[in-house]
């Protein structure tokens, strides 16, 4: 009776056995990258639109605090990526105030955009005495 040349014990892994685990790793490791990837592209996405929430913001507190207003429309950069449109335009009251009143009503809007397609606007309403006009 002939003995194996190894004990059970000290075998190792056949070629197939090799194989099969390089390709489920292969797999897994490329699954894990495209997670990742995604989760890079995401936040990236998620912190621009969050600097374009505040330069809209801080374009904003710029126009209210303004002395005076004057209708119009502005341009410009803040950087090599993010541009903005400031739009000052009086607001039609005829429905809503009656003609007695002194304060007149300006809709202030800010419109910031970036990369391709991506935009974000900001407006609100802010009330001037007719005389301040």
């Amino acid at each position: 009776m002939t003995s194996p040349a190894f004990p059970q014990s000290q075998r190792g892994f056949t070629l197939l056995e090799v194989l099969v685990a390089f390709a489920v790793l292969t797999v897994t490791l490329g699954v894990l990258l495209n997670i990742f990837s995604l989760a890079m592209r995401t936040t990236q996405a998620v912190q621009d639109q969050q600097k374009a929430v505040l330069l809209a913001e801080s374009r904003l507190a710029e126009l209210s605090a303004g002395v005076t207003l004057r209708p119009g429309v502005e341009r410009g950069d803040f950087d090599d990526r993010f541009a903005w449109e400031s739009r000052i335009e009086e607001f039609d009251t005829q429905t809503l105030m009656d003609n007695q009143s002194q304060l007149l009503p300006y809709r202030l809007s800010v419109v910031v955009n970036w990369g391709d397609s991506r935009r974000y606007e900001l407006a609100t309403l802010r009330l001037v005495r007719t005389e301040a006009r």
